[in-house]
This record gives C-alpha cells, structure tokens and sequence, in this order.
C-alpha cells in the first residue's frame, strides 16, 4: 500500500514538473515569435510622438493665423499711414502771391520720408494733367489710372502707392473761390513692413516652439506616469507561474476604465489556464490510477497463480480471468487514444473530407451493437425518427457517439425499463439527437462535470461501476470537433436527457 501511495504521489510531481516545463517552453516560443515578426516598439514613446505631431500642427495652425492677421492689421495700419503721408504732401502745395493765382509747391512742408534706403516718392499734377512737383525718382505713369492704392516694384524693391485724385488744394486765399485741385501720388517701400512682419512672425513661432517644448516635457512626464499602472499590472501578470497562480491588480489599474478591459481578460485567461492545468492533472492522476488497477489486479492474478501448484482447470480460469483484465485494460488505452486523436483534431481543425451521413443509419448501428448489454438488463431501445436527416460527418464517428451514449443511458437505466434515442431537425439547419433513460437524473450540482474525464457521480471507482468515465468525455470532444454542442438535462425526476445538436450545413443539397 505505501508503495502505490509513493508511485502515486511520483507521478502527481512528475506530471507538475512537466506541465511546468511545457508552460516553459510555451512562453519561450511565443517570445521568439514575437522577436522573429516585429521590432518591439514604445507604447509611451508613440502616445508622446502622437502628442507632439498635434502639438506641431496645431503651433504651425496659430503661427500661421497670428501672421495672417497681423498681415491684415499692419496692412491696414501702413494704408492708413500712407494716406496721411499723401495728405501731408498736399498740404505743401500753395497759391503764388501773383496778380493771377498759381500753385506752388513748398518742398520744406513735406514730411520726411519713411525709410532711409529706400526714399518715399511723391508726384503732384495739376487739373489739365501738367506736372506740378515730384521726388527725385520717378513714378510709373499707369498708376494715375484705376483704383486708389497700388503695389509695383522699382529696381527690386517693394512699393505701395496711394492716388489722391482731383482733390482740392487746402491753401486758402481770400480773393479764391473755388481752390483748384491737384492728384497726388504718393509711394512708399514696403522693406519695413516685410521686416516687421518676419520679426512677428519669427517672435510668435519662437514662442510657440518653447511653448511646445513645455507642453511636450509635462506631456511625457503625464504619458509615462499615467502608464504606470499598466507596467504594475504587466509585472503581477509577469509573475504568474505553475507554481503562482495569484494575481492582484493594482488599486489604479483596477479603477483605470481603460485598464479594466485588460484587467478582466488576464483574470479569465488565468482561470482558464488553471483549470486547465487542474483538469491535466486530474486526468494524470486518474489514468494513472486506472492503468495502476489494471495492472495490479493482473499481478495479483498472477501471484495467487504461482502460490501453489493447481489443476488445469484452476490454471484456465485465472488465465481467462487475465485476459477478460487485458481486454480492460485496451478498452481504456483505445478510449485514451481516441480521446487524444479527437482532441487534436479539435485543435488542429478538422481537415478530413467528409462525406453526407444520414444520422438514423448511424443510430441503427449503434443500437444493433449495443442491443446485447440492452437485453443483459431487459431494457428496450426505442429509436423515434420521423424523417431523414443528413449531415456532413463521418458515420464511424456518429456511431461512436451514440454508443456511447447508449451505454450511459443503459448503465444508469433500471432493470426492464426503456430508452429511447430521437432524431429530428431543429429549425432546419441542426440535426438534434437526444437519448433520454429512465433513470434517477443527475443532481445539480454535478451537470457540470459529466462530460469531464474518468468523472463519475458515485466517487467509488469500483469495478462494478463498469467504464471508465471516459464515454462522456469522448462524446463531449467529438461534438465540439464537429462545431456542435451537448448538454445533460434532467427530465424532473424521470430521467436523463442527452442532447446533441449538430450543423447540416450544406448537406441537404449535397445528398
């Protein structure tokens, strides 16, 4: 006894050990493949780099309307200034002290000029078009006709001009009743206002890339801090392990809207993961101890054989009483097998190409191979199938499941009562098959482990039992194979239903 208990508890750490490495190993590929795919990159770095490209647009965004509109304002401003300059102009022009009034023009009543470079330039004409005055530099003749101001360049350099036309003098003499009336074209550079405009604009894009440089400092700081608790919540989920299982997320990324998502996903992934790993090690364990039983109950066959010397016929029957246990002993390497093989198929994707099965032949089958342990317990099989249905499947596999099925619903059935088995469509694009025995049900609380490897409702695992607790574990995989579903319900004290829905698919226009 001491020593099955050591091999027992040998194989439980073994199985733990390697369930740890497998772990192991699974995040080590899934790190290589994250190097092998793409160049790791900064969360924060790219928040921050986003935070200054808007930054950037919305400086340039101000820079460019400040400019604009200082452009307009300064526009304004030099128009006005360039008219009173005009004005200031016309204030020289005088009346001769002759005996018939002429103009004169006063050059030491002009105002002086706006920049030293480049000169302003003036030009006055009388009513009947002759020149009166002008400045050193001469003016282009087309600006004596159209609107009121003008822009044109002389030897390179930017001019705006304004046309005061046929405006009067503002000379008065008493002996003049009507002031005659002169145009005054009057033309400035506009080097100044260019450079104004530069130094307003260098001065506010300044400001606002200082200004900038501020806002992206604090940005990183807030971006880097806000970020916190996601490297707090990386490292208690970096913690996790075979051996570690707890996981407590931090206060800020439990109450981070943002980070709640996440939080709750790392929780149901880790309850996944640690009942599957519960569920692995039940199943070692418990295979383990089936092949223990088998093996032990042949050995001791043998010992009790080899004690003493015995008659032929002692001899055949505990040779007989051997094969009946390793015929057992198949049956449950044959069911681990094909459990194994279903599952892969499960992970893997079901490649095979499978033809249309109609699922009342398959029933049939099954019925004729189970029909012998059925009339062992007088217990009758009612197959209830009003019409065809045709699903693309593999009939073995039907079979499979049906008999399985069957032989659950026979085990629990008492003696002389009847299981029936229908087979119906649901809905049009689902095959449902339900056996349903006449049995005591299943308690509540254990629905949801039926399906669960070498589990069973007594915890005894005596051999009058019969099975291994693996016929409801090999339905359960094979129906998820297919992309189907299956369920154990009570029939409120009359029984156990078992319920199988499959997808027709395109079976229909197939067969």
């Amino acid at each position: 006894m001491a020593s099955g208990s050591w091999s027992q508890s040998e194989s439980a750490v073994s199985g733990a050990e390697a369930k740890e490495r497998m772990a192991r190993g699974w995040f080590a590929t899934l790190r290589r493949e994250a190097k092998l795919t793409a160049r790791p990159f900064s969360l924060a770095g790219r928040i921050i780099a986003r935070v200054i490209i808007c930054q950037l647009v919305l400086t340039a965004a101000l820079t460019t309307v400040a400019v604009l509109y200082a452009r307009r304002e300064l526009s304004r401003g030099f128009d006005a200034t360039l008219n009173g300059w005009a004005a200031n102009t016309l204030a020289a022009v005088r009346y001769a002290d002759t005996q018939v009034p002429d103009l004169l023009f006063d050059s030491a009543l002009i105002p002086p000029s706006s920049s030293r470079r480049h000169p302003d330039l003036f030009e006055i004409r009388k009513s009947d078009g002759n020149l009166l005055a002008r400045s050193a530099g001469p003016l282009p003749v087309e600006l004596e006709q159209g609107g009121s101001f003008f822009d044109f360049v002389l030897n390179g350099i930017p001019y705006r001009a304004v046309v005061l036309r046929q405006v009067p003098v503002l000379d008065r003499e008493e002996n003049i009743s009507v002031p005659q009336r002169v145009t005054v074209i009057y033309a400035a550079s506009r080097v100044g206002f260019h450079e104004q405009l530069m130094e307003l604009g260098v001065s506010v894009a300044g400001v606002s890339v200082l200004l900038l440089l501020i806002v992206s400092v604090v940005a990183a700081w807030g971006v880097r801090r806000g970020l916190e608790p996601l490297r707090e919540l990386a490292g208690q989920a970096g913690a996790i392990s075979v051996l570690n299982w707890e996981f407590r997320p931090p206060a800020e990324a439990s109450m981070a809207k943002e980070l709640t998502p996440l939080t709750s996903a790392i929780e149901t992934v880790l309850e996944r993961l640690r009942e599957s790993f519960r569920q692995q090690r039940d199943f070692t364990s418990d295979a383990a101890h089936e092949l223990k039983t088998s093996v032990a109950i042949v050995k001791s066959t043998l010992q009790t054989l080899l004690q003493r010397p015995r008659p032929e016929h002692e001899y055949r029957a505990g040779l007989e009483s051997m094969l009946e246990d390793c015929g057992r002993l198949e049956d449950l390497l044959g069911r681990l097998l094909r459990l194994a093989r279903i599952e892969q198929w499960a992970e893997n994707g079901m490649n095979r190409k499978l033809g249309v099965t109609e699922v009342t032949s398959t029933c049939e089958a099954a019925i004729s191979r189970i029909q012998a342990l059925a009339e062992a317990r007088n217990i009758q099989i009612e197959l209830i199938a009003p019409q065809e249905v045709h699903l693309q499947a593999d009939p073995e596999d039907l079979e499979v499941i049906w008999v399985n099925l069957l032989e659950n619903a026979l085990q629990y059935s008492p003696v002389g009562s009847k299981v029936a088995i229908h087979v119906e469509r649901n809905g049009g694009s689902t095959a449902c098959v339900s056996v349903q025995d006449s049995g005591p049900g299943i308690p509540e609380e254990q629905l949801p482990h039926v399906f669960e490897r070498f589990y069973r409702g007594d915890p005894s695992r005596s051999r009058s039992t019969g099975g291994f607790g693996l016929g409801l574990a090999i339905c359960k995989a094979m129906v998820t194979a297919y992309g189907g579903q299956i369920q154990a319900i009570n029939r409120n004290g009359s029984g156990t239903e078992m319920r199988v829905e499959l997808s027709i698919g395109t079976a229909d226009t197939s067969s």
